[in-house]
């Protein structure tokens, strides 16, 4: 029962509907426990996929890159491309194309620059981006990382590109990103290791859809800095900080806690790549899902792209309290088959 006048109820409920609401109560947070997968199913779904030694490699290295016959198959990589180039004109007023620079135009976000700008919240812009949020490998890394309780925080798409008139003036420092690490920066340490043993608070994934090499503008890492749970000093890890160089298509996953940026491209045309940021369930999201997701995108897909996207997540109620009806409903995706 969820009022929505106060005034309907009028009188004291009989002991048989408060019975009846106490054992509605109770049902549905039984469904709450049912809804995380367990640590064996994750563990099964990373070995099935042949993924191990990537788990280990993130366990290890605080990194990992997925060949493209692993993740999806070209056809699919192009359609992602292609989407993105198709999105970007129309939010910037300007064609775009792989082997020409990028243009913001009217799209002038705070994250654009003369070298690079972001394309925010794309999940909803075409349904390649929902497929992709359902890849197989991709969910069984993220769920890996943040133990079935992760939520997706953002999808984007990077598009950077070479211009000397901006590189030109800090010719001594090979990255154009400076290192840091995606982890929340306001946590203590106490706290940010308790939850690196417990994996990540927060983890990344790229979809390679141009050449990562150092020339073109390689993400920089800085391998086994995740064990140290904080922030970089000013300068630190540049001189340890290796290339990612990864072929389209390609998967690159890495650890909340991993420092990273990008090297300066050297070379014409775009860098490009889908992001995908998640975060655990008890942080805000970068983006907003949750209330926003429709119905009808939520009925096409799995009972996992539910949870991943909130639809499940009963916070941010108003004076009704919580719906647990949201549970039911997903819970009911869950038991259709529809993970």
């Amino acid at each position: 029962m969820r009022p929505r006048d106060w005034e309907d109820i009028g009188v004291a409920l009989s002991r048989e509907r408060l019975v009846e609401l106490y054992e509605a109560r109770e049902q549905a947070r039984s469904h709450i426990h049912s809804l995380r997968p367990s640590t064996s199913e994750i563990a099964d779904q990373v070995a099935d996929l042949g993924l191990a030694s990537h788990a280990f490699e993130l366990d290890s290295r605080g990194y990992t890159v997925i060949p493209p016959e692993v993740v999806a198959s070209p056809e699919f990589v192009q359609r992602v491309t292609d989407t993105i180039l198709k999105v970007a004109e129309r939010r910037t007023g300007v064609a775009h194309a792989l082997d020409k620079p990028g243009n913001p135009g009217r799209y002038l976000t705070q994250s654009a620059s003369g070298n690079v700008y972001l394309l925010w919240h794309l999940l909803f812009e075409a349904e390649v981006f929902e497929e992709w949020l359902e890849n197989p490998v991709l969910a069984a890394m993220i769920d890996y990382l943040l133990q079935g309780d992760g939520q997706l925080s953002s999808m984007m798409a990077i598009l950077r590109w070479q211009n000397p008139d901006i590189d030109d003036r800090d010719t001594d420092n090979s990255l154009t990103l400076g290192l840091h690490a995606d982890s929340p920066g306001s946590l203590t340490r106490p706290v940010a290791a308790h939850f690196q043993m417990l994996k990540d608070l927060v983890c990344n994934a790229a979809l390679v859809l141009t050449p990562f090499t150092r020339e073109t503008g390689a993400l920089a890492i800085v391998p086994g800095s995740h064990r140290l749970g904080r922030q970089p000093l000013a300068d630190e890890g540049v001189d340890d900080a290796i290339p990612v160089e990864a072929e389209v298509g390609s998967l690159v996953v890495w650890h909340g806690a991993t420092w990273h940026g990008v090297f300066k491209r050297r070379t014409p045309g775009l860098r490009l790549n889908l992001t995908t940021f998640h975060c655990h369930r008890a942080l805000k999201t970068q983006e907003r899902y949750q209330w926003n997701v429709p119905e009808e995108m939520l009925a096409r897909r799995s009972a996992r792209f539910a949870r991943i996207v909130g639809a499940d997540d009963l916070m941010g109620w108003d004076s009704e309290g919580p719906d647990y009806g949201r549970v039911i409903a997903h819970q009911a995706r869950k038991g259709n088959g529809a993970e």
